[in-house]
């Protein structure tokens, strides 16, 4: 229902020139016909009976998490919305709060499913909140189209999340080996791409879950450049199996094992995902663009995104060795040619010994295979949470922790949307691992004597064929629109 037929105290508000619900020919316009628009409504704390004004910027998704904090008591009033797109209308659920109808806030928040907010301030203080964070993040953009960029990216990532019971179906029957993988595979893409003949088809078809429900949006570098990942099968044939032999022969890192760590930290992710669009937000924004001191985010908390964040590191952790022996490979010629970083790490045996801090050493930036990942961590604050150093300020996202254990004088901190920026850059560098995990298993096929039914087919393709010609593959599609794409 329309806020202005409910009868009740909610305001709605104009963002410079941009109108929320408004009446043309008695029709009530929705936010997809118009655009972002500021809503607000009003919580009283059930704790200690202050009450906060929440202005929403209504974006386009239909619903997300909200997480604020009572000003006075610091109680989590956290929550949701949903938000009438095709049909107006807003939801408001919270814990610990209620809704009330009183203009009389002791607190102002602002808050918003797509972009950083600032934070809480005390109802006296409401000129800060005069320009919306739309108007603020529009004015940080890094070019003209970052923005649709952005929003195009978050689209896709709803769509992924519609499908990941359908996309966990597949990767749970590929983990299984299940004879009905083939089935559940060509219900989602179309058959004659992913006919799955071979282990080589059905491994490529499983494949473009992450092509599609992750790269796209998350990692397009890896898709613009694919000569960068396929590289790697054209490594040194013996070093290669030498790699693979090595991880098949240890618990932890045999190459399903690798496999089924990242299958967990994508269903992991799906869960947390809208929590982190904020801080995915920043990096459509030219550097330096936020203040974290006075801008955070609403969607989430330390908390709700604190075992992500832990969980993803420790899979990087084991994950670390591939490109690490990538580069020993390309750089050094040997997979056991460690960069001399540490003097006791001669080995990949002796680099697997290694705590998962003391392996990040080795993601260097000017080694290829490291380098690509870009990734971002502070392994001081993630053992600080391991050791329960870290305390949370939830009014201002501020984490104070210890970095040092044997030192408990010397703090550090961290805000909160620094905080997601690291979880988001190290789920992004997850791509880049599974990337590279994908050509090795490619290759393990290939070492066991499976030679795709494809390249056997290919061979005996014409060496020139033409655009407007059908396709050699048997599709029955011109070749410019199958494989010669």
């Amino acid at each position: 229902m329309c806020p202005a037929e409910s009868g009740c105290n909610i305001r709605d508000e104009v963002d410079y020139g941009i109108l929320v619900y408004f009446q043309r020919s008695g029709t009530v316009i929705s936010p997809k016909e118009v655009g972002f628009m500021v809503f607000t409504t009003f919580i009283k704390c059930q704790i200690c009976g202050f009450i906060t004004r929440v202005r929403l910027q209504v974006g386009w998704q239909e619903e997300h998490p909200i997480e604020v904090a009572c000003g006075k008591c610091g109680t989590s009033l956290s929550g949701s919305v949903k938000i009438g797109q095709d049909r107006p209308g807003l939801s408001f659920s919270f814990d610990n709060a209620d809704e009330v109808q009183d203009e009389n806030a002791d607190y102002i928040i602002e808050c918003s499913g797509e972009f950083p907010t600032l934070k809480q301030v005390e109802a006296a203080d409401l000129e800060r909140l005069v320009i919306t964070p739309f108007i603020r993040y529009m004015n940080c953009m890094k070019t003209n189209d970052s923005y649709e960029e952005f929003g195009q990216d978050v689209s896709k990532l709803n769509a992924t999340a519609k499908k990941w019971k359908n996309y966990k179906r597949i990767l749970n029957l590929a983990k299984n080996n299940s004879e009905y993988l083939t089935q559940e595979i060509q219900k989602e893409f179309f058959s004659h791409f992913f006919q799955c003949r071979d282990e080589s088809e059905t491994l490529r078809a499983v494949h473009m879950i992450e092509v599609h429900g992750f790269y796209s949006s998350l990692r397009k570098d890896i898709l613009n450049d694919l000569s960068f990942s396929a590289g790697i099968l054209k490594m040194d044939s013996a070093q290669m199996k030498d790699l693979i032999d090595f991880l098949n022969s240890h618990d932890g890192f045999h190459l399903e094992e690798l496999q089924e760590l990242i299958y967990k930290v994508y269903d992991e992710f799906m869960v947390v995902y809208q929590r982190l669009i904020p801080a995915l937000a920043i990096q459509y924004c030219k550097d330096n663009s936020f203040d974290f001191e006075y801008e955070g985010s609403t969607t989430s908390s330390f908390d709700s995104v604190k075992q992500f964040y832990l969980d993803v590191y420790e899979a990087l952790g084991n994950l670390m060795i591939i490109p690490v022996a990538l580069n020993n490979i390309k750089y050094r010629s040997d997979i056991n040619a460690m960069n001399p970083i540490e003097k006791n790490v001669k080995s990949l045996e002796d680099y697997i010994k290694l705590t998962k801090a003391s392996r990040y050493h080795f993601c260097l930036d000017s080694e290829d295979y490291t380098g690509f990942l870009k990734i971002l961590v502070n392994a001081k604050l993630r053992n600080a949470i391991g050791h329960n150093d870290v305390e949370y300020n939830s009014v201002n996202q501020l984490i104070t922790y210890i970095p040092n254990p044997k030192d408990r004088t010397k703090k550090k901190t961290e805000y909160l949307l620094e905080f997601e920026n690291e979880a988001m850059r190290m789920f992004q560098a997850i791509l880049g691992f599974s990337e590279y995990l994908y050509r090795l298993r490619e290759l393990e096929l290939m070492h066991d004597g499976k030679i795709p039914i494809m390249v056997q087919e290919r061979a005996n393709w014409p060496k020139k064929i033409g655009r407007n010609e059908l396709c050699p593959c048997g599709s029955g599609k011109k070749y410019k629109r199958c494989h010669g794409r």
